[in-house]
């Protein structure tokens, strides 16, 4: 998994703030994704502070799902469970099937790859030296910790 400069949310006064999302589109799709697993958008929330992603919660024939949005890239995961100290993340294949051109669904088994203990050893990435001394401060132990996260 590439991670993308400022994916964090964190940068260091002398770089580059990272990009931000336009929330719109997001919720567009979050609409449409009710609509086309006969469900309902309970919920949308672009403000948990201090978390660095958008959350969207569905209430579905079968079951209940959240769907998480990164503030700075169009990544987007599925979620059985979102708190403010775990997200629980899941497959969910006929979510995954109706996502638009420009999202990128990440699965659990990428969210779930662990962290290095030498952070030189993360995948091929391009973060900040700012997101770096938070990975050092915070210790993720997942990637997905990294995209979405509670940082303050």
């Amino acid at each position: 998994m590439n991670l993308p400069y400022g994916v964090s949310g964190f940068y260091n006064s002398a770089e580059e703030k990272p990009p931000e999302m336009d929330i719109s589109k997001y919720k567009e799709f979050c609409y449409s994704l009710a609509r086309s697993l006969d469900g309902e958008l309970l919920g949308f929330s672009d403000s948990l502070y201090p978390a660095n992603f958008c959350k969207a919660d569905f209430k579905l024939p079968s079951s209940a799902v959240s769907l998480v949005m990164n503030k700075h890239y169009p990544i987007l995961a599925f979620a059985a469970a979102v708190d403010a100290v775990k997200i629980e993340f899941i497959d969910f294949s006929t979510g995954n099937a109706v996502v638009p051109d420009g999202f990128t669904v990440l699965r659990p088994a990428t969210l779930e790859t662990q962290v290095p203990e030498n952070l030189e050893y993360l995948p091929p990435n391009h973060l900040n030296q700012g997101e770096l001394e938070q990975i050092k401060y915070w210790k993720p132990e997942t990637i997905g910790q990294i995209i979405f996260n509670f940082w303050d």
